[in-house]
């Protein structure tokens, strides 16, 4: 296990130094900026399993990836989605549970919010964000 946690811990920071990311410090949650004047910038999680592994990917996600600038849950589908394809190794069921539980979150924030004046989007039924949901049934129907 340790050694599968060093892998996914040099995968992180080669993916850093290759798009000039700094790692600063830690947080349990994950967050990314881009600074201005161009610096980016994540804090992450300890690598500790593969969620944590897979959160680092998508606060990288945010800074390199397409969609960056989407509105929020369809920038959070295309994070979690650069996360998937740039990923080292295979997510387990419990990672895939562990973004399906994450979108699903996002996805109660802005229902929570359609009441405001200027209510969070929700993505259309064609966008990435929905598929991403269907990552917990494929592993239920398999």
């Amino acid at each position: 296990m340790r050694r599968d946690v060093e892998t996914m811990e040099d995968h992180v920071e080669e993916l850093c130094e290759e798009h000039g990311i700094e790692l600063a410090g830690s947080s349990g949650r994950g967050r990314a900026i881009r600074w201005r004047g161009g610096r980016l910038e994540i804090s992450i999680p300890a690598i500790k399993g593969q969620v944590s592994y897979f959160i680092a990917l998508h606060e990288i996600g945010h800074l390199v990836g397409p969609g960056r600038s989407a509105p929020r849950l369809e920038a959070e589908a295309n994070a979690w989605l650069w996360a998937l394809q740039h990923a080292a190794v295979e997510p387990t069921t419990a990672t895939r549970r562990s973004i399906v539980r994450r979108l699903e979150g996002y996805l109660a924030w802005a229902q929570n919010r359609q009441y405001r004046k200027v209510p969070p989007r929700i993505p259309d039924s064609g966008h990435v964000f929905w598929s991403l949901l269907e990552l917990e049934r494929e592993d239920r129907a398999a």
